[in-house]
C-alpha cells in the first residue's frame, strides 16, 4: 500500500505541465519553497495517471501515443489553496473540476491497465515534503503566485518516476 509520507513514488506518471511565462513563475515559486523549507525540487505538472507499474517503457510510450490521439485540446483552471499531511500533497493549488480532465482520467486508467488507489484529486503542487501545518501556513502567507493560472493543455508527457523527485525523467511529449 502506498504511505503517503513517503518521498519516494514508484514506476511511471502520466503530467500536463504548463508552459511560457506561468510554468517559469511557478518553477520559481517550487523552487524557493524547496530551498527555504528543505523540500524537493520538481516541474510544475498536473498529474493525469499516478503509479503506472514498471513494464517494457516501449509499450508504455504506445499507449501515451493512443491516449494523446483520443485527446483534444482544453484549459486547466488552477484555484484554491490546499496543505495536507502527505508528502507529494503537502501544499498544492487544485484545479477546477473539469469533465474533460475527468474523462481523460477515466481513460488513461482503462488504457494503462491502472486503478485508482486514492480519489482523483487534479491539482499542482508547490512543495513536496513532511512538515507541520504551522510551516505550511507560513509557506500559504508567503506566496507571490501568478494572477493567471489557465493554461491551455494540448499534449502528455511521460516520466519514469522512480525514487524521489530528484531522480524523475520525462521519457517524452505527445501533442494531440
Amino acid at each position: 500500500m502506498f504511505d503517503p509520507k513517503d518521498s519516494k513514488t514508484i514506476g511511471y506518471h502520466v503530467f500536463f505541465l504548463p508552459s511560457g511565462e506561468l510554468f517559469n513563475s511557478l518553477q520559481n515559486v517550487i523552487n524557493v519553497l524547496a530551498q527555504k523549507y528543505h523540500g524537493a525540487k520538481f516541474e510544475p505538472h498536473v498529474t493525469l495517471l499516478a503509479r503506472i507499474p514498471k513494464d517494457n517503457e516501449t509499450e508504455l510510450v504506445k499507449k501515451s501515443k493512443n491516449l494523446a490521439n483520443i485527446m483534444k485540446p482544453f484549459k486547466i483552471k488552477l484555484k484554491d489553496i490546499f496543505a495536507e499531511d502527505a508528502y507529494f500533497r503537502a501544499l498544492y493549488i487544485k484545479a477546477e473540476y473539469n469533465l474533460a480532465l475527468e474523462e481523460y482520467h477515466q481513460k488513461s486508467l482503462e488504457l494503462f491497465g491502472v486503478k485508482d488507489v486514492n480519489t482523483y484529486i487534479p491539482h499542482l503542487s508547490l512543495y513536496y515534503g513532511n512538515t507541520s501545518q504551522f510551516t505550511k501556513n507560513e509557506m500559504i502567507k508567503s506566496l507571490l503566485l501568478p494572477s493567471d493560472m489557465n493554461f491551455l493543455v494540448d499534449r502528455i508527457y511521460l516520466y519514469r518516476t522512480e525514487g524521489g523527485a530528484e531522480n524523475w525523467v520525462q521519457i517524452g511529449s505527445y501533442l494531440f
